[in-house]
């Protein structure tokens, strides 16, 4: 049975936020590397207090290996969500951006501007196809590792059919309730 679904794409701040947090801290994982310096700053900072009394300049070396270890991740954190809000004004959210179609053979997209053409803007086929993440706002299609459409329209209807073409270890439900 051939099947095809329709969704096209309205992106506003708060869908581009979700996604950009989304994307960062939970499908890259971006938040691991500050995590694990911030943890090995501190346990140093906490050899260097155990040193207090033992030797000079330990409790001066903890407290700035402790403000080092909390104050770089901190500035990280600052600069992404920073970086995000930066790119919400200059994209004059709420706009259309693009339409993907679903099918039995693959994924085909139109961008914004260019629906009215026969031929997509791009094509991925399903061998191909990353993962899929389903959220309570969203269905995000990774077609690549680094590459994802977001989907906030019909997502039920979408998320089912995704479940029927592609194997489990490649859909993730990330809904709370």
């Amino acid at each position: 049975m051939s099947q095809t679904i329709s969704v096209s794409t309205t992106m506003g701040e708060q869908g581009f936020r979700d996604f950009a947090v989304f994307d960062a801290f939970h499908h890259r994982k971006a938040w691991l590397r500050p995590a694990v310096f911030a943890a090995i700053m501190l346990a140093f900072a906490a050899v260097c207090l155990s040193q207090l009394g033992k030797r000079p300049g330990a409790g001066l070396l903890a407290a700035v290996l402790a403000i080092v270890g909390i104050g770089l991740p901190v500035s990280y954190f600052y600069s992404f969500f920073r970086s995000v809000s930066r790119q919400i004004k200059q994209m004059h959210l709420p706009r259309a951006f693009y339409r993907v179609e679903l099918a039995d053979t693959g994924i085909a997209v139109w961008m914004y501007g260019q629906q009215d053409k026969p031929e997509p803007t791009s094509r991925h086929a399903w061998d191909s196809f990353y993962c899929a993440y389903r959220t309570d706002n969203a269905v995000y299609l990774y077609v690549e590792k680094e590459k994802a459409y977001l989907l906030n329209d019909r997502m039920e209807v979408v998320w089912k059919f995704l479940t029927g073409i592609l194997p489990k270890e490649k859909l993730h439900d990330c809904r709370k309730g």
